[in-house]
């Protein structure tokens, strides 16, 4: 979490901006793309659109799953 002097920390900056995560899910690397709703010391939520009948949802990554997060660029 790297921050740029008197700037929000990232990726604190990032919440309610769309975002790609990879993570360790099991024993493979997974992505996924939503938008980032919550920083805090044990990992983050990620808002991920559902698919079909399923509605988005709100997800919980702890930091020891994750291996990167970017914003997505428009």
């Amino acid at each position: 979490m790297s921050e740029a002097s008197g700037r929000t920390p990232i990726p604190e900056a990032w919440i309610g901006r769309a975002v790609e995560l990879v993570f360790v899910s099991g024993s493979s690397t997974e992505y996924s793309n939503g938008y980032l709703e919550e920083v805090n010391d044990r990992g983050i939520v990620l808002t991920v659109e559902g698919h079909g009948e399923h509605p988005a949802r709100p997800l919980f990554y702890p930091w020891g799953a994750v291996i990167q997060i970017a914003e997505v660029s428009d």
